[in-house]
């Protein structure tokens, strides 16, 4: 018998986006999976959709559940439903994006299918699409080599680091041997990728598989890739980020303190000079020359 596959799906007003998500899932290769959508309060049509959406599921051997909640943001509503997450594996797509191939799943599953404790996540690579057409903005490169040790460049953002939560696989176990009260840290502007994903790579190896089977949609009004033009809305966003990882190292019992401490003052000072180069970005034009080599310096 295979093994469960859990889906966790947040949405909010995505009735426009997300038939192309569970059509993808409908078309997965992979015979056992749940999925449930946590609509976090939508006001369009989405309830309606998922259950045109259930005896589709229902007949392809799948189980799709729907849960509502007064809309609290993505955070909340994945962590007040990570405890329906049956499945030895676990994914949690956003309701705009899609699988791109049929094998997605499956491909995940295999990767991690066979492995040792030491590797808790297997990924994907993915192509961003523009809202308007579906062409292709930009995409992965799938020649590359990736290490599997990610901590640090989910930490810190670097080395390419891609944060899209759909084309990554959880063992369940490795889970909840990191999160055992299944509980992070919620806040409205920062999401839920950092609080899921630094506790599992801090503890555990992260596989890539160099082909792209995920595709996201790149939208202006999406809550997690929308754009902050505005000084204080995107200071705030900066300092959502900030809290969101500083509160999901206090909270990872398998890091010494002192390893903890030394990452604090380093994202600390990471995104101090964010809010200063956020700032200098919004001063007059006059001083323009100086902002450059200010920001020049914060490069280095």
């Amino acid at each position: 018998m295979s093994n469960l596959v859990s889906i966790l799906t947040p949405t909010y007003n995505c009735g426009k986006y997300i038939p192309r998500l569970l059509d993808s899932v409908l078309r997965q290769t992979y015979p056992a999976i749940e999925m449930h959508v946590i609509d976090d309060g939508s006001v369009d049509d989405t309830k309606d959709i998922i259950d045109r959406y259930v005896p589709k599921f229902e007949q392809r051997g799948y189980r799709l559940l729907y849960h509502y909640q007064p809309n609290q943001g993505q955070s909340v509503a994945i962590k007040n439903h990570l405890h329906l997450i049956t499945g030895e594996y676990f994914v949690w797509p956003d309701a705009d994006d899609f699988y791109k191939t049929d094998d997605a799943i499956e491909a995940l599953v295999k990767s991690l299918d066979g492995t040792d404790d030491s590797v808790g996540m297997s990924r994907c690579m993915v192509e961003y699409l523009n809202e308007e057409d579906l062409s292709v903005n930009r995409a992965l490169d799938t020649s590359r080599e990736y290490p599997d040790q990610l901590f640090e460049d989910c930490l810190y953002g670097i080395n390419d680091y891609w944060y899209n939560p759909g084309d990554y696989m959880m063992k369940t176990k490795a889970l909840k041997a990191t999160i055992p009260d299944l509980d992070i840290y919620t806040e409205r502007n920062a999401g839920q990728n950092w609080q899921l994903m630094l506790p599992v790579l801090y503890s555990y190896r992260c596989l890539t598989i160099n082909r792209i089977m995920y595709c996201v949609l790149i939208r202006r009004a999406s809550h997690s890739r929308g754009q902050y033009s505005e000084r204080k809305k995107y200071k705030k966003l900066i300092n959502s980020y900030r809290n969101t990882i500083l509160s999901t190292l206090e909270r990872m019992q398998a890091m010494p303190d002192d390893v903890r401490r030394d990452y604090i003052k380093k994202i600390n000072r990471l995104y101090d000079k964010k809010v200063l180069k956020n700032d200098l970005i919004f001063i007059t034009n006059p001083i323009r020359p100086t902002i450059k080599r200010f920001i020049a310096f914060f490069k280095k």
